[in-house]
């Protein structure tokens, strides 16, 4: 999951501590530092996002929604209701018109949980991860949505911002994640009914094309989706399941 925003950088919300909070403070950077969230792939490093915004540069007005379309976002799950903490505009750039979608995994544990509660977790780790990234700064999650392995539909960065996932190739790319590892997973038959679903809905709101439709190492040098996603994705859509 990796952006580029060539006219800002994605950086968090860098809030002071107080004193006798700070070896809480200190646990939670090591975990950060140890958690691989977000398309973890073994190039890890090279991967990550690289959002920066020349000087001097605006940000485009805000659009109703990115297509000039009414968002139809029934069923899914709003962010509300998992995330701890609000986006940080300043650190994003506006969304364009959606031209293309790209699909992920986040590279983590493998994660089969079909609870709710553990699935709204792992979306706030990754969030949490996202935001202590560097040297640029993230504003929110980098994902416009997520399906869990039940087959729900999350919303993530709201569809205002533009999204942080595909270095270089992030304006008008809509990020869908599907959760867990799918190296170290199988994509169930109910997350492959979900994903055919959400997707074709959304490439049908917007208008974009099969050959549109992309995984995350059909743009960028990693294995992000996963052996199993990826292998479903290319069958998916030469069968032209989706659309």
């Amino acid at each position: 999951m990796h952006p580029n925003d060539t006219t800002r950088t994605d950086r968090h919300d860098e809030v002071g501590s107080i004193l006798s909070a700070a070896s809480t403070r200190r646990l939670f950077i090591l975990g950060s530092l140890a958690l691989l969230a977000g398309c973890t792939t073994t190039r890890t490093s090279q991967d990550l996002p690289g959002v920066i915004w020349t000087k001097g540069a605006t940000a485009p007005k805000a659009r109703p929604t990115p297509s000039g379309m009414p968002v139809d976002d029934r069923g899914v799950i709003g962010r509300s209701t998992w995330a701890k903490g609000n986006p940080i505009p300043a650190n994003m750039n506006r969304m364009v018109p959606v031209k293309r979608i790209t699909v992920h995994h986040d590279g983590m544990d493998a994660f089969t949980s079909t609870s709710r509660s553990a699935a709204a977790a792992r979306l706030e780790r990754i969030r949490r991860s996202h935001l202590s990234r560097g040297p640029q700064k993230w504003g929110d999650i980098g994902y416009h949505y997520a399906i869990d392995p039940a087959g729900r539909v999350w919303e993530c960065r709201p569809l205002t911002w533009q999204g942080a996932h595909v270095k270089n190739q992030n304006p008008g790319n809509l990020g869908i994640l599907v959760m867990g590892n799918y190296d170290r997973q199988q994509v169930t038959v109910v997350q492959k009914k979900a994903i055919d679903a959400f997707i074709s809905s959304k490439m049908r709101q917007y208008g974009v094309g099969r050959r549109d439709l992309h995984t995350h190492q059909e743009l960028a040098p990693t294995a992000c989706p996963g052996r199993s996603l990826q292998g479903f994705m290319v069958q998916a859509r030469s069968s032209g399941t989706f659309g």
